[in-house]
């Protein structure tokens, strides 16, 4: 049977992306921060898409929102969490942008893109969550 770590990484390299490494939970926040911050009662959008429909737009809309917040490093790297069982004792692994990236293809068991992008020095995420009727890209300081 995969580990949470195998069946985690299966899913980045699916979405295009490639993986640099683990770097785990430490220093924080944590992956479990970052989900709760996304989850937070008062958060609200920057951008949405309807969450039937064509999905396409999910990427692009997504990458510029987390250039503009410094998520994305110069050299395309950034930290990544996506729903897997078992990814928040992973914790952060660092991934890399390629030219057939896709975080459309990030989707959890329901079918749904769901996924935290935190900037390497750990102050900033932009992530996609699905919230009744649209996916939402929120973008916070942590």
């Amino acid at each position: 049977m995969p580990s949470s770590t195998d069946t985690l990484f299966e899913l980045i390299r699916s979405s295009g992306l490639d993986v640099d490494a683990v770097q785990g939970n430490e220093p924080g926040p944590s992956v479990e921060t970052a989900w709760r911050a996304m989850a937070g009662f008062d958060v609200e959008p920057i951008a949405s898409l309807p969450l039937k429909g064509e999905l396409s737009g999910v990427h692009q809309l997504w990458l510029d929102h987390a250039h503009q917040a410094g998520v994305v490093g110069e050299d395309g790297t950034f930290l990544l969490t996506a729903v897997v069982t078992g990814s928040s004792a992973v914790g952060w692994v660092r991934v890399r942008l390629t030219d057939t990236a896709d975080v459309s293809r990030l989707v959890d068991d329901q079918g749904r893109i769901e996924f935290i992008a935190r900037s390497s020095h750990g102050d900033r995420i932009c992530g996609v969550t699905a919230e009744e009727s649209d996916y939402w890209v929120v973008g916070l300081d942590l």
